[in-house]
């Protein structure tokens, strides 16, 4: 019987299961599909502050970003790259001036003017002005879960249909013990929690690119909308950044909430590179080599559930767009909250009950 089970091997799920193992916890960890070979593996690999408005989601992406920097140094794996973001105006406007609810979207903060802009970043349009946070991250969130899973065992291609305090039942009818059981199922953890976790689809898409064209994490301001809009349909904003192999562009973002739909839309790549072209017009140039989709746990408060349920079970998920950026500090958050010890930040915003009140 293992001390812990967890149910995912993504990058929050790795998280939990290695902060608990160095608390010497004998964890097993069990994914349908294998380490990081769904929701973690399909994004750009971003840890960005500067996307994050103020409050409690912000106060932890303060903590992960600082432990994503540590964890690089330990685990080569993750890629850990301190490349910067620039949030992107509209030729004209301040990226400050974004709006949600009627309130600011972000802290007030130094704006770098078009001219600086077009230093920062030759390819971008002229009269773009931007918000430079030079301490933003990419990694390489598949290399990082592996690292931290090692040592620590896994099984592939088991599904879990139910998760109890105590024990987890497996669709070939094997039930497993352990004292605590957690789920970091991304957008598949609603039906083993009960929470309101839905899949939010988004698209990419990858450009061939000469290496340097882009050398920050560009964003545009209006994502920051994107993400707290409520409406289930299509959303689309603009992201555009260099692979870590410096060979492609990764041209997004869209969101629709529409369950979980695995086709490739080719009118919503046309969409993004379009709108993409207004702030890089290089890249309506620049030919597709590939394009994707992927599913976000999407939470309706906007905030991820992290913490013990009613139910007993523990749990991470709900982190949207933010589940890389989030992942290892809500794995540490959950091993701490398990292990009775002091916690990084005040849980209480994250707390999965909040859902049962």
């Amino acid at each position: 019987m293992a001390d812990a089970i967890v149910v995912g091997a993504g990058i929050c799920g790795a998280a939990a299961a290695h902060f608990l193992a160095r608390r010497g916890a004998e964890v097993l960890v069990l994914d349908r599909a294998g380490i990081a070979l769904e929701t973690s593996r399909h994004g750009e690999g971003n840890v960005l502050l500067c996307d994050k408005l103020p409050g409690p989601e912000r106060e932890l992406t303060i903590h992960g970003r600082r432990l994503w920097v540590q964890l690089g140094e330990r685990f080569a794996e993750g890629r850990v790259t301190r490349k910067g973001s620039l949030l992107l105006s509209s030729p004209g406007e301040h990226p400050g001036d974004a709006t949600i609810d009627g309130g600011p979207a972000m802290e007030p903060v130094p704006a770098v003017d078009a001219a600086h802009a077009g230093a920062l970043e030759p390819a971008l349009a002229a009269g773009v002005n931007a918000v430079l946070d030079p301490d933003d991250l990419q990694v390489d969130p598949p290399g990082m879960a592996r690292a931290l899973l090692a040592g620590i065992e896994v099984r592939a291609g088991v599904t879990v249909l139910t998760a109890d305090v105590g024990r987890v039942t497996l669709d070939t009818g094997e039930r497993l013990a352990a004292e605590h059981v957690l789920v970091a199922a991304g957008p598949w953890s609603g039906t083993l929690t009960g929470l309101p976790v839905q899949p939010r689809k988004g698209q990419l898409v990858a450009l061939a690119a000469p290496s340097g064209l882009i050398a920050h994490k560009l964003i545009e301001a209006a994502y920051i909308a994107s993400v707290a809009d409520d409406d289930a349909g299509l959303s689309i904003a603009t992201v555009v950044e260099q692979t870590l192999d410096g060979d492609e562009l990764l041209v997004g973002s869209s969101r629709a909430r529409v369950g979980f739909d695995p086709v490739v839309d080719e009118r919503v790549t046309a969409a993004m590179i379009a709108r993409a072209a207004r702030f890089v017009p290089r890249v309506a140039e620049l030919p597709v080599t590939r394009a994707w989709c992927g599913f976000r746990p999407w939470l309706p408060d906007h905030l991820p559930a992290i913490g013990e349920l009613p139910t007993g079970v523990w749990t991470s998920t709900g982190h949207e767009g933010s589940g890389v950026c989030l992942g290892p500090i809500s794995g540490l958050l959950l091993a701490q909250l398990i292990c009775r010890e002091p916690t990084v930040v005040d849980p209480s915003p994250f707390d999965p009950r909040r859902f049962q009140r």
